[in-house]
């Protein structure tokens, strides 16, 4: 049996414990479908350095955990693309010195991780209950600014989880975010299409590592 060990540096401490879940039942999905061998996947290693910090503190530690992971998830909202492309292209090369080195993926939700929070409603009312003012006709629209019922503003999905959930909103994201990611439907998620490329991403990483 191989291990494997994967390693995530989020933007705000509020991502950590959704996408550090997600990170291990995803890579387990994948490894279930794709692999041909034994692979035991380790909990996520989670950087105390936000990937929006000094650009510099950021690529240390970065290579910190591509020296100890056999693949790095770099992780940032979509106004930060372009700036996470950058650092895993920087990771990418450093990497031809050290092919020991873990994997870089960029990790970039389209329009926020909260848009993947949202995307399976059935598995949210499943933690939070019935949600009667859930504004997305379907999965893929959670990537799209949308008003509520009543209301005219084009809200962010932050904003949505928020007029959702209300105060009880943080605290949902801290304290049941390994149960959502447990309920949702990774089929439903992946109707979201910056989940279905992130997935492509970690799939080719697997198989450059020889996982699958």
């Amino acid at each position: 049996m191989r291990a494997l060990l994967p390693g995530l540096l989020v933007e705000g401490s509020s991502d950590g414990p959704y996408l550090k879940s997600l990170v291990k039942r995803q890579l387990d999905e994948l490894v279930r479908i794709h692999g041909s061998q034994t692979v035991d996947v380790l909990d996520c290693e989670v950087s105390p350095i936000r990937s929006n910090d000094q650009p510099d503190r950021v690529l240390a530690a970065a290579e910190e955990l591509a020296s100890d992971c056999h693949i790095v998830f770099v992780h940032g909202d979509q106004d930060a693309l372009d700036a996470r492309l950058k650092l895993v292209a920087e990771l990418t090369r450093r990497r031809a010195a050290a092919p020991r080195a873990g994997v870089s993926v960029p990790l970039v939700p389209v329009l926020m991780t909260e848009s993947w929070m949202l995307a399976d409603r059935k598995a949210l009312e499943s933690v939070v209950g019935e949600l009667a003012e859930y504004p997305y006709p379907g999965p893929s629209a959670v990537e799209k600014r949308v008003a509520l019922k009543g209301g005219k503003a084009r809200l962010t999905p932050k904003e949505v989880w928020k007029a959702l959930l209300g105060s009880d909103g943080p605290q949902v994201l801290h304290d049941s975010a390994e149960l959502l990611v447990r309920r949702t439907d990774l089929a439903v998620l992946a109707q979201v299409s910056s989940y279905r490329t992130w997935c492509e991403d970690t799939e080719r990483a697997l198989r450059e590592r020889r996982f699958l």
